[in-house]
């Protein structure tokens, strides 16, 4: 299992490559607020991919897990000493405490996961796994990164790192 933070799911369901996270990942946790701000708040405007974070979430492939008292309490922590919205400490909080993965973009919340020892990777790594297990060709991988590219802004440095990694492991 991994843990997701909202920008993720939003990114992959708008390019229509949310299934990548099954593939790669099989389970993937969200805390409740991550969900009210997926699946709740995206519903509410309409956005784009909403409906695949439901169906995954029926299908149960992600699951919204239940903070303990300890978790919410890491959070709260978290929230008081950061400048990371609810949804960003939960998902650092979920994953610090079962000891998890966590997929996030925000260079903040990068920052506040490296100094809490977490182990972490962005949407441009998800897709780097996916190509590394087979789920997706090179066309495919690099088609998904310009995607990315026009969903979040992605520095020139990661996409040309991802795909010298892809081409790289190729050979």
């Amino acid at each position: 299992m991994i843990v997701s933070d909202a920008s993720v799911l939003i990114a992959l369901a708008k390019m229509q490559r949310l299934q990548l996270l099954q593939e790669v990942y099989r389970q993937v946790g969200i805390g409740p607020v991550v969900k009210a701000e997926v699946v709740d708040r995206g519903k509410a405007i309409a956005a784009p991919g909403v409906e695949q974070i439901e169906k995954a979430l029926a299908d149960g492939w992600i699951e919204v897990l239940r903070l303990s008292a300890k978790e919410r309490q890491l959070k709260q922590r978290v929230l008081k000493t950061t400048r990371l919205d609810e949804g960003e400490g939960e998902s650092l909080a979920l994953a610090h405490s079962r000891k998890i993965m966590v997929i996030v973009d925000d260079r903040e919340v990068r920052a506040v996961a490296a100094a809490m020892g977490l182990e972490f990777i962005g949407t441009a790594g998800v897709l780097l796994e996916a190509f590394l297990t087979r789920d997706l060709t090179l066309e495919e991988l690099e088609e998904a990164v310009e995607d990315l590219s026009n969903v979040i802004w992605l520095s020139p440095t990661v996409v040309a790192e991802i795909l010298r990694r892809a081409r790289e492991a190729r050979r």
